[in-house]
């Protein structure tokens, strides 16, 4: 009987995926780059994670806080690293972003603009907080007392449709004249 050890990436390897993703996606959230590598399996969070802080140690990402979290973007020694040694990369992977990447861009624009947060209550009920953000500024934010964590999670989940509408009406209710 043998053991089966499962595959582990390079380092390298793993090292340049990042930045092949970065260079597709930035800026980006370390969660939205692990939804992206985990859904595909090219990565699990501890060699991202590993990866990431290397590659801002070494300057070739840049790593920006902000109040959604840290946000990861590429920088002229990243650029650099992979104009060098970007034909390292996997073709699987250049694939994968050629096939998927405009779709998982979007999502991650969404994501940034339209942001939830959902909070159980002590008594019960849930918190439901809504931002609509544009260029790192909240230009609304509602937080709403509901009864269920289900409700909220369903206005959550049409928050990115119907927030420029409910912006607008909001401003236009508060600037009329009675």
């Amino acid at each position: 009987m043998s053991l089966h050890t499962p595959r582990r990436t390079p380092d390298d390897e793993q090292r340049l995926i990042v930045l092949f993703a970065l260079d597709y996606f930035a800026p980006c959230t370390d969660l939205q780059l692990l939804q992206f590598l985990f859904e595909y399996d090219l990565m699990n969070y501890f060699d991202m994670m590993f990866a990431l802080n290397d590659l801002c140690d070494r300057g070739q990402a840049a790593r920006l806080k902000k109040q959604a979290g840290n946000q990861y973007s590429l920088t002229d020694a990243g650029r650099e690293a992979l104009s060098l040694f970007g034909s390292r990369v996997p073709r699987s992977v250049k694939s994968l972003l050629a096939q998927q990447g405009a779709e998982w861009k979007q999502r991650f624009r969404e994501q940034a603009q339209y942001r939830h947060e959902i909070h159980q209550m002590p008594r019960g009920e849930c918190e439901l907080t809504l931002s609509l953000v544009e260029q790192d500024m909240d230009m609304l934010r509602l937080s709403l007392s509901l009864p269920s964590q289900e409700m909220g999670n369903q206005m959550a989940a049409r928050w990115a449709k119907r927030a420029g509408e409910i912006y607008e009406t909001i401003i236009r209710l508060l600037s009329e004249d009675e």
